[in-house]
């Protein structure tokens, strides 16, 4: 009897019969958070929530995602490859040899459906609060996209108080919620708080109706401007004071001791335009120790906000039949904004736009009007042990923390250091999951391309294994990883204009070159790349474009040079200026 009254409701709704049965999915995302950042990934940043999560769930090190946000985020939606959906480039720094090619359009595809697209087509409820950065016109945001319901920031970043913007191209922020383009945000607004209350009220909303639902709460949380409410504002002093030679030591220690890295790992050397932390003055070491001080706090923020959203569904009985995922979009972010604005005269984000719109002084930074940015040193203790970090293809710049939790996961608290993950499995996972068949996301005609694969027995903890290879590019980053093995290729100074081959098992940090000891591997390597740049779409920017982007480093010495060049010290040796001139 019970089953033919589900079978009537079912043909009255005109949805599957099962979908009272299948799972609810919440899928978060942190914006430019570094590898080790989360305590039980090796940080000493307070995030209880998450480690929660992890002791209950599943944590996999092995999980990629592109090098910066959008083109991430692509692919979290659409489960391929982000130069065949329209973001081969981020739309801000799209090189003209790729404005007139397809795949660049700098905004998602419309020929290539969602996962939200399709979830909902199937039965579920869709929501999202956070930031898109994937698209402005009505058909392009959230509500275009598969959304049932959607507040969301449009650009790729801002103030997390209000609407000021990020550069003198984009001076306010653009808002939505659902199709209604906003003239005003709610009160109160912070973006890690306000994204999650938007989420819960969507989900609140319908949450006695039967349906499933999709859940995605991309949080602008650490991206900069890293600004944190008053009473956070002195949450971690003091906890910094040690600097950055020291804590990638101590980070390094307790990643081997959780297993994230093996024992022989070492940490990659420190960029060489960074002086030791003890070659600071003491008001160097106060003022670059602040930097991480808001930014440790900012991530705990975040980790309240996620732990709030899943105290809301454990008192509102809807976590039984869900699954949490967590990941960061890029690596840590080592650009400072502020420093480029100085030296490059306002060539891109215009020298007088921080000045204007931002307090930049020491005394106001992490308070709600002001810019500050993490930059180079600190990204790199985010990206601990690895070399690089968001927009390179190294590892720092690629590896995201992946958490999977499930009530009663059959691996709970376990850490999977073997299978290899790429962030377009995620989309058709949830689709296995909620038993939807591949076909309707991966449209026929699209079997040649790099395509998500599903991991559904990784997520549900019946296998170790994951995929065999991927391919990605971004900003004429190169990469291919295939087992074991990984080329790289990074242009100069991070890189060496050139194809270099490692073993990440023996060499996680990637600082051993092995192409002349094994060329068949690195010939072999290069070739797979070559067929996935072909297949995808993918158009390297011309080189011109990009030689004044790292103008203000000094030349990369040699590996074998004794003594590495000093030349960058004022970024972080010099007494900062206690006004807001720019």
């Amino acid at each position: 009897m019970l089953f033919l009254l589900l079978l009537i409701s079912a043909l009255i709704s005109g949805q599957p019969a099962a979908a009272a049965e299948r799972p609810n999915f919440v899928v978060i995302v942190a914006d430019d958070l570094g590898f080790s950042d989360l305590a039980s990934f090796g940080g000493e940043i307070r995030t209880p929530n998450l480690d929660g999560l992890a002791s209950e769930g599943l944590r996999v090190s092995n999980f990629y995602v592109a090098a910066t946000c959008s083109p991430t985020r692509s692919m979290l939606m659409t489960g391929l490859d982000n130069h065949v959906v329209g973001l081969g480039s981020m739309h801000e720094q799209t090189a003209p040899n790729q404005l007139d090619q397809p795949g660049y359009e700098g905004t998602l595809s419309p020929d290539h459906p969602t996962i939200a697209e399709v979830l909902q087509d199937n039965g579920y409820h869709t929501y999202m609060a956070g930031k898109w950065h994937l698209g402005h016109a009505p058909a392009m945001i959230p509500h275009g996209r598969g959304f049932e319901r959607s507040f969301s920031l449009l650009n790729g970043g801002g103030s997390h108080f209000d609407t000021t913007g990020l550069t003198r191209d984009n001076e306010e922020s653009e808002f939505v919620e659902d199709d209604v383009y906003l003239t005003k945000l709610p009160k109160n607004y912070y973006s890690s708080r306000t994204f999650t209350d938007k989420l819960i009220e969507y989900i609140d909303s319908n949450r006695d109706d039967g349906k499933p639902f999709f859940a995605h709460l991309a949080f602008q949380a650490v991206h900069d401007p890293i600004q944190v409410p008053d009473s956070w504002l002195r949450r971690y002093q003091g906890e910094y004071d040690e600097g950055w030679d020291k804590l990638r030591q101590d980070r390094l220690a307790r990643m081997k001791d959780l297993g994230i890295v093996p024992e022989h790992t070492e940490n990659s050397p420190r960029l060489w335009y960074i002086p030791e932390w003890d070659e600071l003055t003491g008001i160097a070491q106060v003022t670059n120790a602040r930097r991480m001080e808001v930014y440790a706090a900012m991530v705990e923020y975040m980790d309240q906000e996620i732990g709030r959203l899943v105290d809301y569904l454990a008192d509102n009985d809807l976590l039984t039949n869900t699954y949490i995922v967590f990941f960061s979009d890029n690596g840590a972010n080592p650009q400072d904004p502020i420093a480029q604005a100085k030296q490059r005269a306002g060539v891109i984000l215009g020298a007088n736009f921080f000045a204007t719109n931002y307090r930049t002084a020491f005394e106001s930074w992490g308070r709600k009007d002001s810019f500050v940015a993490q930059s180079a040193p600190w990204a790199q203790l985010s990206a601990t042990p690895f070399s690089g970090f968001k927009l390179t293809t190294f590892e720092g710049g690629l590896r995201s923390p992946l958490i999977v939790w499930k009530s009663n996961h059959p691996r709970a608290g376990e850490l999977n250091t073997d299978a290899i993950v790429h962030i377009s499995d995620v989309a058709p996972t949830l689709l296995d999951l909620a038993d939807v068949p591949q076909n309707e996301l991966f449209a026929e005609g699209t079997e040649s391309l790099q395509r998500g694969e599903s991991q559904l027995a990784l997520f549900d903890g019946l296998t170790s294994t994951g995929r065999a290879a991927f391919g990605t590019e971004l900003f004429g980053g190169r990469a291919y990883r295939e087992g074991r093995w990984k080329i790289t290729w990074m242009h100069a100074p991070y890189g060496t204009d050139e194809w270099q081959l490692f073993d990440l098992n023996a060499d996680p940090s990637e600082l051993n070159d092995l192409s002349a000891e094994h060329p068949q591997i690195k010939a072999r390597l290069v070739a797979a790349y070559n067929d996935y740049a072909r297949a995808n779409n993918v158009t390297i920017p011309d080189r011109t474009f990009f030689d004044g982007l790292e103008e203000n480093l000094p030349p990369r010495p040699p590996v074998d040079a004794p003594n590495w060049p000093r030349g960058q010290e004022d970024n972080w040796t010099k007494e900062e200026e206690n006004d807001d001139e720019i």
